[in-house]
C-alpha cells in the first residue's frame, strides 16, 4: 500500500492504540448517550467519530490530505465498487442467518435496532443519518486515521483483515459481526489498492441505502420480536440468493484492481458460486419439509357481505414459528388473526402500508389446531388481493 510521506510518525501499534481509545470513549460516552438521547446521540456518535480521526492527524503531524485521500475516480473503479456492494451485501445476509445460528439470544437485536432507528426517523432523514453520514465519519476513523497507521505493513491482506476484525468489533453486535467484519475487509481492500477514500464512502453509503431502502419498503418491522426466528432455516434461502455473489466481488476487484488480477479467480468464484447454489437448494428442501404448518398463496374478491377469509392449520406438538403474510394489489386497511381450538389468540394486528405489505411475527404455538382470519376494512371493498401465508 502506498505509504504516506510522514509515514515515520505513524506505526502500526499506535492503531491498535487508536482503536482501543475508539472503543473506550464509544463504551464509556457514546453508547450511553445513544440510550439517552436516541438519535441525537447516534448522530454525537458519528460527528465524534469525525473529529477523533481528524484530532490524531493533527497530534500526529501528518498530513490530513494523505490520511484521507480524496482522489479523482475514473468511472471504471465507480463501476467496480458497485459490483462488490452487490456482491457483498447478500454475502451479509447470510452472515446474519449464521450469526444468528450460532448466537439465537443475539437476535433480540433486530426489533431494538429497528424500533429505535425507523421509530424515530422518516425516510429521507434515515437516509441522512443511516447512510451518509456513517459513509463519511466512520470512514474517516477506520479507512482513514486508523489504517493509515498500518500503510507500512508489507502484506495488504493483512492490513484487510485488521481493519475487517476492527469494523466488526466496533459495532458492538455478536449479530452483526460477521457481516461487519466482512464489509470492513471490502471497504479497506479498496483503500488499500487504490488509496482513495472516495470509493469506500461509495461503497459504505450504497451498502447502508440499501439496508435502509429495504427496511421501509417492507413496513416498519419495530414491533416485530426477532427472538424466536429460527435463523438456520433462513441460511438456505439467503445462499441462493447470495450465489453470484463470489462472480459479482471477482468482477469488482478486477475492475478496482487490474494490476493485480488473476484470472484463475473466476475459476474459484464459479466454483464457490456453484457449492452456494446447490447447498442452498439442498437446505430450503430439507427445512421446507420439516418445518413448513402452512404454505398458501390465494386470491379472493372482497364484498360488502363476505370480507372475512379463513384457513386453518395443525400444530403436532408445542414449537417455535415464524408467520409471514404477504398482500400484493390491496390498497386498504386489512386485519390478521390467528386463533387457537383452545381458546387462544396468537395474533391481532394490522398489515403494515407500504410498496410491499407485510406482517411478520415470532409466535409460540402450543399443540393445537389453528385458524388464520383475512379481515379487510370496509375501505377494502371491491379489491382482489393477492395473499400468501407461511408458517414455518
Amino acid at each position: 500500500m502506498e505509504k504516506l510521506s510522514d509515514q515515520g510518525r505513524l506505526r502500526p501499534w499506535m492503531g491498535f492504540v487508536l482503536f482501543g481509545v475508539l472503543m473506550a470513549f464509544f463504551i464509556v460516552v457514546c453508547a450511553p448517550l445513544q440510550e439517552k438521547l436516541g438519535i441525537t446521540g447516534l448522530l454525537i456518535t458519528e460527528f465524534s467519530f469525525l473529529a477523533i480521526a481528524v484530532v490524531y492527524c493533527l497530534i500526529r503531524k501528518v498530513k490530513i490530505r494523505e490520511v484521507f485521500p480524496v482522489k479523482k475516480v475514473k468511472a471504471r473503479e465507480v463501476f467496480g465498487s458497485l459490483l462488490l456492494v452487490l456482491g457483498a451485501f447478500p454475502v451479509s445476509l447470510v452472515l446474519v442467518a449464521l450469526s444468528g445460528t450460532i448466537f439465537p439470544w443475539s437476535t433480540k437485536e433486530v426489533g431494538e435496532l429497528s424500533s429505535f432507528i425507523y421509530g424515530s426517523l422518516n425516510y429521507p432523514l434515515a437516509v441522512l443519518v443511516i447512510a451518509l453520514l456513517p459513509a463519511i465519519c466512520e470512514e474517516a476513523i477506520h479507512r482513514g486515521a486508523i489504517l493509515s497507521s498500518f500503510r507500512s505493513l508489507k502484506h495488504d491482506w493483512l492490513i484487510v483483515l485488521i481493519m475487517g476484525l476492527f469494523f466488526g468489533i466496533n459495532h458492538m453486535s455478536f449479530l452483526r459481526f460477521l457481516p461487519t467484519m466482512f464489509l470492513g475487509m471490502v471497504l479497506s481492500y479498496v483503500v488499500v489498492k487504490r488509496n482513495n477514500i472516495v470509493l469506500s464512502m461509495l461503497i459504505h453509503f450504497t451498502n447502508n441505502f440499501i439496508s435502509v431502502t429495504i427496511s421501509y419498503l417492507f413496513g416498519d418491522t419495530s414491533s416485530v420480536s426477532a427472538s424466536f426466528i429460527d435463523y438456520s432455516s433462513l441460511i438456505g434461502g439467503y445462499l441462493v440468493f447470495a450465489f453470484a455473489s463470489p462472480i459479482l466481488i471477482t468482477l469488482g476487484m478486477m475492475l478496482v484492481n487490474p494490476e493485480g488480477h488473476k484470472k484463475i479467480r473466476f475459476l474459484y468464484a464459479g466454483i464457490l458460486s456453484a457449492v452456494m447454489f446447490v447447498s442452498g437448494i439442498a437446505l430450503n428442501v430439507i427445512t421446507s419439509q420439516k418445518n413448513t404448518l402452512l404454505n398458501t398463496n390465494f386470491s379472493y374478491e372482497v364484498t360488502a357481505d363476505d370480507k372475512d377469509f379463513s384457513i386453518g392449520f395443525t400444530a403436532e406438538e408445542d414449537c417455535k414459528a415464524t408467520v409471514v403474510v404477504v398482500l400484493v394489489n390491496a390498497e386498504g386497511d386489512y386485519n390478521v388473526r390467528i386463533d387457537g381450538d383452545k381458546g387462544s389468540n396468537i395474533i391481532n394486528a394490522p398489515v403494515s402500508q407500504g410498496m410491499f405489505r407485510t406482517l411478520t411475527y415470532n409466535v409460540e404455538l402450543q399443540k393445537d389446531n389453528y385458524t388464520v382470519t383475512i379481515e379487510p376494512s370496509d375501505n377494502a371493498v371491491g379489491e382482489r388481493p393477492q395473499i400468501q401465508i407461511t408458517v414455518k
